[in-house]
């Protein structure tokens, strides 16, 4: 966000941006603090519609911002209450509203939807998951958003992958790239993660994806590295952790598995306590390079560890990676004693 208000204003009149989503709002009235007047044309899209006070919109950025806060650090269903009843409002808010009223509420429906979506793909409801990306994506577009545009396509991207609808996925990150370099640092370091795992996905074979898919990693991680990471309202949390993560999976898949154990390592280094999610993915990333390696010992003990972690933060959608895992395993030493361990938890909870 521009600082200046008549850098903010020139922007709203030059690229057509609605100016309430640039921060201006009828308190501007029709002077600049040094007197300047405003053009007329822009003054009548900041006061036309009415836009939404400063009070409501800051108290659904708060919700939208715990609501981020309890997915990352808690469990899926603390933050469900509140997106819930927030949807709800935002859509009839946006139903009766027009103009550049409209186009606000439509932005924080944007987000919210957003949210929404990885929370019901957390609790396999992948219908509704794809359903609100959706939403989220035609609202972006419609506003000519470039970050809400951004972030939209990415966690549609995410939601792809989890489905294993890898292409979709693909062309999402694609679709998604050329905005990346119009957002901030934050989005746009998440947009080059996403760009390397779903280019990992389709690479197979194909050397010259596989180097593409580690070259968006690189960016990635330089952005991490050396990025100005002040919150810039995408929710997207890039971080060293992650992209290495990521990055492992992909070198699994190309059959490196030493470079995989390599960055795995480095991830441990950087992983700090409240990031549970990323403790429960980097686990699973684990297990999968030792069982890539037919270490079916050290596979299973460490999905053992995950499932701990999984069941604790009431996470169950990550139950289905620990019994592929089993399943691999079984096929390989049926009898091997971590096999049975980790057969016991299952059975356990099904009974």
């Amino acid at each position: 966000m521009p600082d200046l208000l008549s850098r903010r204003i020139f922007l709203a009149q030059v690229l057509g941006i609605p100016p309430v989503l640039l921060g201006l709002c009828s308190v501007t009235l029709q002077k600049l603090g040094d007197g300047t007047a405003l053009p007329g044309h822009v003054v009548h899209a900041i006061t036309d519609g009415e836009a939404v006070g400063a009070a409501t919109m800051l108290e659904y950025e708060r919700l939208l911002a715990m609501s981020w806060e309890l997915y990352y650090t808690s469990t899926v269903q603390k933050a469900t209450g509140s997106i819930a009843e927030s949807l709800q409002k935002l859509l009839l808010a946006s139903a009766n509203a027009s103009g550049v009223r409209k186009d606000q509420y439509d932005a924080m429906l944007c987000r919210f939807y957003q949210l929404s979506s990885l929370v019901a793909r957390d609790q396999m409801q992948f219908a509704r998951s794809v359903q609100d990306e959706h939403k989220a994506v035609e609202i972006a577009f419609r506003l000519k958003n470039a970050e809400l545009i951004a972030s939209s396509l990415l966690r549609r991207a995410r939601i792809y992958i989890r489905q294993q609808d890898y292409v979709l996925a693909y062309q999402d990150a694609m679709q998604m790239l050329p905005y990346a370099d119009l957002v901030r640092d934050p989005l746009k370091g998440k947009c080059y993660q996403m760009a390397g795992e779903a280019t990992g996905y389709v690479a197979e074979k194909d050397s010259v994806l596989q180097k593409k898919s580690m070259d968006y990693f690189h960016k990635a991680l330089k952005i991490a590295q050396k990025g100005n990471m002040t919150p810039d309202g995408s929710f997207v949390k890039v971080d060293i952790t992650s992209i290495l993560i990521e990055k492992a999976d992909a070198l699994i898949l190309y059959e490196r598995i030493a470079d995989a154990h390599d960055a795995l390592a480095i991830t441990r280094e950087h992983v700090s306590p409240e990031q549970n999610r990323w403790k429960v993915n980097l686990l699973l990333s684990e297990a999968r390079a030792y069982l890539a390696e037919k270490d079916v010992t050290s596979c299973c003990q460490i999905a053992i560890e995950a499932m701990g972690m999984i069941r604790a933060i009431n996470l169950s959608a990550k139950e289905d990676r620990v019994l592929s895992l089993l399943e691999q395993c079984r096929q390989l030493e049926s009898q091997n004693p971590e096999v049975l361990r980790l057969e016991t938890l299952f059975s356990a909870k099904s009974a």
